[in-house]
Formats: C-alpha cells, sequence, structure tokens
C-alpha cells in the first residue's frame, strides 16, 4: 500500500532510462556548456531531455492497455536549447507537475492570489435578463432556483481556483445515467430528443490529476478539433468531452498542450519567480533585523592563549549580565566595548517592493492582496480598484461566458424541455456605489426626467415606467395608483 501511495505522488515527469547507443562527439566548449545545462535545474525539476515529453497521469487513469499520447519527439542535443531549458526551469515556465502545484497551493502567496480572483470573479455573479417584450418572469425564477440547487456559483469557483493552481479545471455533468465508459463516451447533446426533463442531477468538479485525454487530432491542423480533446479519461472511464466542460484562462502552444496535460499555464506557475524572490528578501530582511545590533569586545588575546576557557568564561559573564539593568566591568587600560549597527533605512521599501512584484504578476491591486491601504494624504486606491474589475469583467466573459451558457441551455432542457432563446445572463458590476453616489445619480436622473417632461418629450406616466422599472432606483416597482387589479368583494360583505 505505502509503495503505490509513493508512485501515486511521485512527480508527472520520470527520467528516461539510460540509452545504451554512444554518445555523438562534442567540442569542449559545448560539453561545458551542456553539463552547465544539466546542473542548471533546480532540485526536484524534471530532467532537461523531458521538458517537452507528454504528460504521464498516475496509474489508474487511463484505461487498460492504453499507450501514452502521441507526440513528435522534441529531444536535440543542441547546446542552446539545452541551456534555454535551464533558465526555462529556474523561472518557472516549464510544467511543475500536480504534485509539486498542489504542494504550492498550501503556500498563502500562492493561495492568496489565487482565491482573491476566484471569489471576486463569482462574488456578484450574474443576472439572467429577458430578450423581448414577452414575459419571462416566470420562467427567470425557475432558472435561478435550479442553479442554485445545482450549486453553479460554487462550482464555478471552484473551477476558477483549479485553473489558478493547476492550469485546468473540468466539470462533470451528471445527467444520471451510468458512469461506464460506453455511456459517458457518447456526446451530450442538447437536444429535447437526447436530453430529457428532469435528468440534470449534479455538477461535479474534477481535479485535472485524475484526467488525461484520449482522442485528439494531431494531423490537420485546419480541422475544428486539432489538438482539442474529443474524450477524456477519467479514471479508467472514457468521458466526451461535452459532458465534461473543461476551464483554461491561459492556454498554451500547440507543442506545450500534451506537457501540460491539455491545460493551461497556472497562475501559480507564472508568480513562482516573484514568489521565490519575496521569500527570499522577507527572510533576509528578517535576519538582518534579528543581528542588526553586534557587540565588539576588544581585550588583550595573548593572555587567553593559555587559557582558553577563561576567554569563553569571561564572553559569558559578559552575555549573561548584557541588558539595559546590567553592568560590566573593563579594564580601563586592556579592554573596549563597542556596538557596531547595522543600518535598516530602506529595508521596509525594499520589501515592500518585493510584495509589489507578486501583486504585479497577479495584476491584483495592493490593498486587495494583502488589505493594507495606501499611504499619504489624499490617498485612494479607487483607480486601481477599478482597473482590477475591469479585469475580472474580461475573465468572466473569457472563462464563464460560453461553459455558463452550455449550462443554462441543459437546466432550461431540463425544466421545459426547450431551450428558451428570449433568455441570457449577464455579468453582475464588481463596483458599488456609496450611499452619497447612488442619491446623486438619483438626482440627476430626477433632473434629466424633469428637464424631457417640461419640453414634451415624455409624458408623466412615461417617466414614472421608467423609474418603476429601473433596478437602481429607490422606487423599483412602484405601481401607479388605481391601475392595481381590483378587488373581488367577498360574498359575506353583501348584505343587501
Amino acid at each position: 500500500m505505502l509503495s503505490r501511495l509513493r508512485s501515486l505522488f511521485r512527480p508527472s515527469i520520470e527520467p528516461d532510462p539510460p540509452r545504451v547507443r554512444d554518445e555523438p562527439r562534442l567540442a569542449v566548449s559545448e560539453k561545458k556548456k551542456m553539463d552547465w545545462g544539466r546542473a542548471a535545474p533546480s532540485v526536484g525539476a524534471p530532467p532537461l531531455r523531458d521538458v517537452f515529453k507528454p504528460y504521464t497521469p498516475p496509474p489508474g487513469v487511463q484505461g487498460c492497455g492504453q499507450s501514452a499520447l502521441a507526440m513528435d519527439s522534441g529531444a536535440t542535443t543542441g547546446a542552446t536549447l539545452m541551456n534555454w531549458i535551464g533558465e526555462a526551469v529556474s523561472e518557472g515556465v516549464v510544467f511543475l507537475g500536480y504534485p509539486r502545484l498542489a504542494e504550492m497551493a498550501q503556500r498563502a502567496e500562492y493561495r492568496n492570489m489565487v482565491e482573491i480572483l476566484a471569489t471576486e470573479s463569482t462574488r456578484e455573479w450574474i443576472d439572467f435578463q429577458a430578450v423581448g417584450k414577452d414575459d419571462k418572469g416566470q420562467r427567470i425564477d425557475q432558472l435561478r432556483n435550479e442553479f442554485i440547487r445545482l450549486k453553479v456559483r460554487e462550482r464555478f469557483r471552484e473551477m476558477s481556483e483549479m485553473d489558478g493552481y493547476y492550469g485546468l479545471g473540468l466539470l462533470y455533468v451528471d445527467v444520471g445515467q451510468a458512469r461506464t465508459s460506453d455511456v459517458v463516451s457518447m456526446p451530450l447533446l442538447l437536444r429535447p430528443e437526447t436530453f430529457r426533463k428532469g435528468s440534470l442531477k449534479e455538477l461535479v468538479a474534477v481535479d485535472p490529476i485524475w484526467a488525461a485525454p484520449n482522442q485528439y487530432s494531431t494531423s490537420t491542423p485546419l480541422a475544428s478539433d486539432f489538438y482539442k480533446p474529443s474524450t477524456w479519461w477519467v479514471q479508467g472511464a472514457n468521458v466526451h468531452h461535452t459532458r465534461l466542460l473543461r476551464f483554461v484562462s491561459r492556454d498554451v502552444p500547440d507543442i506545450l498542450k500534451p506537457t501540460y496535460n491539455f491545460g493551461g499555464l497556472s497562475l501559480a506557475q507564472m508568480a513562482k519567480p516573484y514568489v521565490d524572490n519575496w521569500l527570499r528578501t522577507r527572510q533576509s530582511v528578517s535576519d538582518l533585523i534579528n543581528a542588526f545590533s553586534v557587540v565588539a569586545l576588544s581585550t588583550d588575546m595573548s593572555s587567553y592563549q593559555q587559557d582558553p576557557e577563561g576567554l569563553l568564561g569571561r564572553v559569558e559573564a559578559f552575555n549573561r549580565f548584557r541588558s539595559n539593568r546590567g553592568t560590566f566591568l573593563l579594564d580601563k587600560d586592556s579592554e573596549e566595548i563597542q556596538i557596531l549597527n547595522a543600518a535598516l533605512a530602506g529595508l521596509d521599501k525594499l520589501q515592500a517592493q518585493a510584495q509589489e512584484q507578486m501583486c504585479s504578476v497577479a495584476q491584483t491591486p495592493l490593498v486587495k492582496f494583502t488589505g493594507i491601504t495606501p499611504s499619504g494624504l489624499n490617498a485612494s486606491s479607487d483607480g486601481e480598484i477599478r482597473v482590477f474589475y475591469d479585469r475580472v469583467h474580461a475573465y468572466q466573459e473569457n472563462t464563464f461566458r460560453d461553459p455558463l451558457t452550455a449550462i443554462m441551455h441543459m437546466c432550461m432542457l431540463n425544466l421545459w424541455g426547450e431551450i428558451d432563446p428570449g433568455i441570457t445572463f449577464e455579468f453582475n458590476t464588481l463596483w458599488q456605489a456609496t450611499d452619497e453616489e447612488a442619491a446623486a445619480i438619483e438626482k440627476t436622473k430626477a433632473d434629466i426626467d424633469a428637464e424631457y417632461i417640461d419640453r414634451g418629450v415624455i409624458s408623466n406616466s412615461e417617466a414614472r415606467d421608467r423609474i418603476a422599472a429601473d433596478p437602481e432606483s429607490i422606487y423599483q416597482g412602484v405601481v401607479e395608483r388605481g391601475s392595481e387589479a381590483p378587488e373581488v368583494p367577498d360574498e359575506g360583505d353583501n348584505l343587501s
């Protein structure tokens, strides 16, 4: 059992067996360059000759008797390429493997930058809207309740976290069918004939370490499925891609896709050099502060050459009495004490700059990343936060739009047996106005309505309808008096 666990969490990229054939003779300069290139990677990095090797999934992920992924050999003995690969490993631009990325997810720096983006992208969530003049209020309420039942918001937050940690998130659509390859390998067509009402059970987040691509085209770059897996192995089950939604926000070129398990570049791997610099700077500053003051005792060392224990005893006595309330006696002719202090000015700025570098690669404002407010008079982070919210909105559109549309159509088929084109959704804005800003906006709208009414552009009733339909108005939903449905009198009220 212990050996199986070790094999499960071993590094994803393993070294090739030693070759028997003789190596080609190289010049002395090239041999030195290659030796330097082999020694460049840090401890635990994959061998340089395996950088372009396809990802090897853990045992049991692929079906029995299945071969590894097909890919043309990228190995070469060029010294220039070997040197470049050595630098790439140290800079974190080579796939580190899921076990290593999972270890990095335990560090606060990586976790903070990933969770901020995942939380903000799902914080205000979405709002369903009707297209056209038809009343879709009842259906929108049903669709909203279906999203709550399936926990779509929570699943998308998990997908965003997996994309940040591993570069790949997979969301399985469970329609109540058997999880065997004969069933789940068939496409899940979003049609009333193939998607029955009441069949949508749940959405399951799948960690990418348990999945590996099975079929994809590598012969025709003009094909739509070129280097796009049509089926995935998930612990021995062959699952069609329509049942396993893929979340990748930072895709890699085709030549690297097999190496990255057909995922993308994770935010944690991108930030690795910056986090390493921050950790080194943080520890260096801490060590310097811990030993910034050194006491030097000048004494006659010749008198202690024959008695080393006496010298050590004198130093120990000094350390024992070293405090603000201690007194140490010195020989005024042969001994002298000096306190040497290291300069600490500017250390806070250097440490802050190393921390800001992590924020730059995560594209997150410092106040969001650390909770530290900007210093100085009239200092504000409103502009940076607005830019960050624009970035989050672009992330939502690029990563969430397509899978969220597919899930919305699945919910429609599950509820009504048809896809309603008259309902769509929009991502809610993350920027929330304060009470003073909202009141000023409301006052501006009122002045515009009054101006249009005075000029005869609109009537009072049209302005009232606009105010009642405005979701940001304080009078939203107000119905004009007399427009309510008349009350039906009770039979007991008729005394005649």
